[in-house]
């Protein structure tokens, strides 16, 4: 059914369990639906909105994007994303590539020029080499000192050559492309699902690396970001009440020291939140090129640590509504 719009699915996330901001909705989804960009699913996944907020969006847009709804279940950002790219290609099929928009981004460039083109140059420079994943800029809330960039929220950080992330390293999820193949080898998800609330991030070099891509930051585009536009993580806590800290806070008991002292992990060249000093990879693991030298056992290795089994979450049991376009 409609194939022929299976090139990109589009996700924007939404969450109501603090607040919502229904005006801001709009113009972001607005934004997405201005895109000059042939061959796009649009969908619109919510985690406990109000029913006003609902009937707004529906209101305004009718059966030009897709909506499901997420009132009962506890779920993580990461669990509701993966829930509905796995409910959209159970209703379409897979797609070529996904993107995941977080509630604060607005496809509004800082220069306010071809904002319609966002997603067409964008896709392009993802599209132009070995990528996984690819990132666009943020004008807040980017993460860029974690790479060593200082920061500037009226100015394009990296310019003329797309950047592409070092082993280990990461910037903040908000704008972000994943390839179909990331979501395959990922056991069919996009997000690893054992986090809480912080840290997926910093895996994602490591994913890239075991399907032989590579994450990059794409140059010059800034678009905006509000930042915590509902509230960081708004459904858990950020630390740890067992661990007393951000990156042992994991899902169903799962302890980060797993896989840390994993020395299979560590042979494989498995690193975990290296902004932290946590785990940091094992250099030898990757040719000069920063390709893993085993990436079918690094992509063992994370599937086991870093992806719920069906027994510990299963997707399938996830209360939802869906109105499809």
């Amino acid at each position: 059914m409609g194939e022929e719009l299976n090139k990109l699915l589009v996700v924007y996330n939404t969450c109501g369990v603090k607040r919502e901001n229904i005006p801001f909705y709009i113009k972001a989804i607005e934004s997405i639906l201005s895109q000059d960009f042939d061959n796009m699913r649009v969908v619109v996944s919510m985690f406990k909105n109000s029913l006003n907020c609902k009937r707004e969006l529906a209101k305004k847009f009718g059966n030009k994007i897709s909506y499901i709804f997420y009132d009962e279940n506890v779920l993580t950002i990461n669990q509701t994303f993966n829930s509905t790219v796995k409910l959209c290609t159970q209703k379409y099929g897979k797609f070529d590539d996904y993107l995941y928009m977080d509630s604060g981004v607005i496809l509004q460039q800082i220069d306010n020029k071809q904002n319609d083109q966002i997603f067409k140059k964008a896709y392009k420079e993802y599209k132009s080499g070995p990528y996984s994943i690819a990132s666009v800029q943020v004008n807040h809330d980017a993460g860029y000192h974690q790479i060593g960039m200082k920061y500037s929220s009226n100015e394009v950080q990296i310019k003329n050559k797309n950047y592409v992330m070092p082993i280990g390293k990461a910037i903040n999820l908000h704008l972000q492309f994943f390839s179909n193949d990331l979501y395959e080898a990922l056991n069919n998800t996009l997000m690893p699902d054992i986090f809480v609330a912080y840290c997926t991030e910093s895996v994602y070099s490591f994913c890239c690396a075991a399907i032989n891509k590579k994450w990059i930051i794409i140059r010059d585009i800034l678009v905006h970001h509000h930042p915590s536009m509902e509230g960081a993580s708004a459904s858990f806590p950020h630390h740890s009440l067992v661990h007393k800290n951000t990156w042992n806070n994991l899902m169903f008991g799962r302890d980060a020291l797993d896989f840390i002292n994993d020395q299979e992990a560590i042979d494989a060249g498995l690193g975990y939140e290296e902004c932290q000093s946590i785990m940091m990879h094992k250099k030898s693991a990757y040719d000069e090129n920063g390709f893993a030298k085993n990436p079918e056992k690094l992509k063992d290795l994370i599937n086991k640590h870093l992806i719920l089994t069906k027994e510990e979450f299963d997707y399938g049991k996830i209360n939802y509504n869906v109105i499809w376009n």
